[in-house]
């Protein structure tokens, strides 16, 4: 056994970086190298199936297909991971907390009414690979959607606690996190057709 003089050939560095760059069976996939996280950029969303206007003025129903073609769009223009707050668990709670049906369901409170189904939105994130898209139940009910000024102005903290879990939970894992609706989108400008361009 000899002792190492801590130079090596240039042979010998190109196969400690081949075998280094090599992912074990198992490993976890790593998007940026440099960072050891496994997404590059991500999006998080707090949403539900049916959606109430301020001051409760009606209820728009179109939650899941606002969110699939959301979904569809971002991972389009290159975001690595969606994470969706599903909140509609909200609006049976409130429902049956006040003892009353829910107009938008069926007689049970969980049938499909107009073909969609209310319960939640896995209908929509189970279309998308489950390396792709995340959904977290989020039934949390301390949401007031008043007007402003109106004499209850209420607190949003359903939708801020959502997007605290959400950079708490997936933030270390990836470079970059966006929080937003399912109803705005980031559009790539400048002739890039993509986020990660």
């Amino acid at each position: 056994a000899g002792a190492s003089s801590g130079s090596s050939s240039t042979g010998e560095v190109a196969t400690k970086k081949a075998a280094s760059g090599r992912r074990a069976k198992g490993a976890k996939s790593v998007a940026n190298p440099e960072t050891d996280k496994p997404h590059r950029l991500v999006a998080c969303t707090w949403t539900s199936a049916l959606h109430q206007r301020r001051g409760n003025e009606r209820r728009i129903s179109d939650g899941t297909s606002r969110l699939r073609e959301w979904i569809a769009y971002n991972l389009l223009v290159g975001f690595d991971h969606v994470y969706v707050y599903d909140n509609t668990g909200a609006n049976s709670t409130m429902f049956r907390l006040r003892n009353e049906a829910d107009p938008d369901l069926g007689a049970n409170g969980t049938a499909p009414v107009y073909g969609v189904d209310y319960r939640d939105l896995s209908s929509v994130t189970d279309l998308f690979p489950p390396d792709k898209v995340t959904r977290v139940d989020w039934p949390a009910t301390i949401c007031n959607n008043n007007r402003p000024n109106h004499p209850d102005p209420g607190e949003r903290s359903s939708q801020y606690a959502a997007e605290a879990s959400c950079r708490t939970r997936y933030g270390p894992h990836a470079d970059w996190m966006a929080s937003m609706d399912p109803d705005e989108y980031f559009v790539p400008m400048g002739g890039f057709g993509s986020w990660k361009e």
